[in-house]
């Protein structure tokens, strides 16, 4: 079994030369037996011929004048057959090989065929995998392929999940359901897992975790479970089960171990491309909210330039004091826009810059003074705020940050909400909730988690001034502070911005460093 095709080939056509089989016939286990057959018949002929000479011989009688004739005639007669047993037997020796190297010969002709056709199924496999990018698309194409490979009639592949447990995210046919899960070094899946060893079980596997453990009743069959492993990182667990009485075998499971390779870096890939997609469209959703950011800067910093502009020409041609003083006003009201929006700019800059390079210094801050402060700017810009607070609220965060939070969501409330706008504190031993609600429309619920992001803006036509920064500055200047900030419905209609901050953990530090 050792010996090259060839080999054993040359040493047949010898075999069979010596054995007297016709070169006009190749050589075959029906051959041989033909051959056999003639060499034993022939043989028993001979025989049965020369025990009917001898006997003709003895019957003629010792009293014959050619007694001594006789005797050599006897001695040749047992020579003879004697020989030709020998001859026959020495053929017989030849036929036996002849026979066993035609086996031989057979034997790895179907291993070859076997092995050929597994590389023409893998071949096909591996290019059903490389034609699909998509992660659903491939483990479509796996389970398919591993199907058609080993005539499974179901399968299932498990990826690993947090180092901990595997996850179901295909399946096809069998009892296991998408989305599952199996704790590492728990069934045979997760045994896999673990040691990373391909196993194959034949029997009744629902004990061990092969499908789903709520069906009611035994189902006995073969099943294997190989790891996916993809440059030395473990990537799932793929499975596959026998149809009906079919029982995998160790070549079986070789196959799928082999075609394991494959799959390990065809899901490799697609997470890669995956994560490439999810990039890029993060990429273009970016340049498409600076495009939208340069545009928004570009028409809110004209306005108020053009107002400017156009005051300080007419100014230049009032005498009148008092129209004099309107125009002066305008200038001021317009620097001061001009003068908040480079603020909001310079603001969500440095909230990135410090994100990235240096931890925020936290201080104990008295919120409900804060608040009331924010309010009474609010109130002489024109802006009316009802506060309901206690006298003390302390939280730690970054004073100068709170400020503008406070001041952001009190803006926001009154540009895309309405009057009235209550503004409210709730402190407990560790927490402090300030809530700001309007009575306006609310924030839609699919835009919720999006209007905290930079440039997002839920009036894309430019309706309502600003550029996009102000709910960005609050998250960041919250979660800077250890915080959360989020938004839901007011309970009396409209919307209901709430952020949550600590309080002090200790009175006697006032300050701590945070990433």
């Amino acid at each position: 079994m050792d010996q090259l095709p060839g080999e054993i080939n040359q040493r047949i056509k010898r075999e069979a030369r010596v054995a007297g089989i016709s070169r006009r016939k190749a050589p075959s286990i029906e051959v041989i037996e033909q051959r056999r057959m003639q060499l034993w018949v022939l043989t028993v002929l001979v025989v049965i011929a020369l025990a009917a000479a001898s006997a003709l011989a003895s019957w003629a009688g010792p009293e014959s004048s050619l007694g001594a004739g006789q005797w050599i005639l006897r001695s040749a007669v047992a020579l003879l057959g004697v020989g030709f047993v020998a001859y026959a037997v020495e053929k017989e020796l030849h036929l036996h090989r002849l026979l066993r190297l035609l086996t031989d010969e057979r034997v790895l002709n179907a291993a070859y065929s076997q092995s050929l056709d597994m590389n023409r199924a893998l071949s096909a496999a591996g290019k059903a995998l490389n034609s699909a990018l998509e992660l659903d698309e491939v483990l479509g194409a796996i389970l398919a392929s591993a199907s058609q490979l080993l005539g499974a009639r179901s399968g299932s592949v498990m990826l690993l999940e947090d180092d901990a447990y595997l996850r179901v995210v295909a399946v096809r046919g069998g009892h296991l359901f998408r989305d599952a899960r199996v704790r590492v070094g728990e069934s045979v899946a997760g045994r896999v897992a673990e040691t990373r060893a391909p196993l194959l079980v034949n029997g009744d596997a629902v004990d061990l975790g092969l499908r789903d453990g709520s069906k009611r009743g035994g189902e006995d069959g073969s099943a294997m479970s190989v790891p996916l492993v993809n440059r030395g990182q473990l990537l799932g667990v793929l499975n596959v089960r026998a149809p009906g009485s079919v029982q995998f075998d160790d070549y079986d499971l070789q196959t799928l171990s082999l075609f394991a390779e494959p799959v390990a870096a065809a899901i490799a890939k697609a997470g890669l491309y995956a994560a490439e997609k999810a990039h890029v469209a993060e990429l273009v959703e970016s340049d498409r909210m600076k495009s939208q950011f340069v545009a928004s800067v570009s028409h809110e910093l004209r306005t108020p330039i053009t107002s400017i502009r156009g005051a300080v020409a007419a100014t230049r041609l009032v005498n009148d004091a008092a129209q004099r003083n309107e125009l002066l006003d305008v200038i001021e009201r317009q620097s001061v826009r001009l003068q908040g929006m480079v603020e909001e700019i310079l603001a969500s800059a440095r909230m990135e810059r410090e994100s990235n390079d240096s931890p925020v210094m936290l201080r104990k801050v008295d919120l409900a003074a804060l608040v009331r402060l924010a309010a009474l700017d609010a109130q002489l810009a024109g802006r009316p705020v009802t506060v309901e607070a206690p006298a003390v609220c302390e939280v730690r965060a970054d004073s100068e940050g709170l400020r503008r939070v406070v001041g952001n969501l009190i803006e926001n409330a009154h540009k895309y909400g309405s009057v009235p706008i209550t503004v409210t504190l709730e402190c407990d031993a560790e927490h402090v909730m300030l809530s700001v609600l309007d009575s306006g429309p609310g924030v839609p619920a699919e835009e919720r988690s999006r209007i905290f992001e930079r440039f997002y803006r839920t009036d894309p036509n430019g309706v309502q001034p600003g550029l996009g920064l102000g709910l960005s500055i609050v998250r960041g200047v919250v979660e800077s502070s250890g915080g959360s900030v989020y938004v839901e419905d007011a309970p009396g209609g409209g919307a209901a911005f709430r952020v949550v901050l600590h309080t002090p953990a200790d009175d006697r530090r006032e300050e701590a460093h945070v990433n």
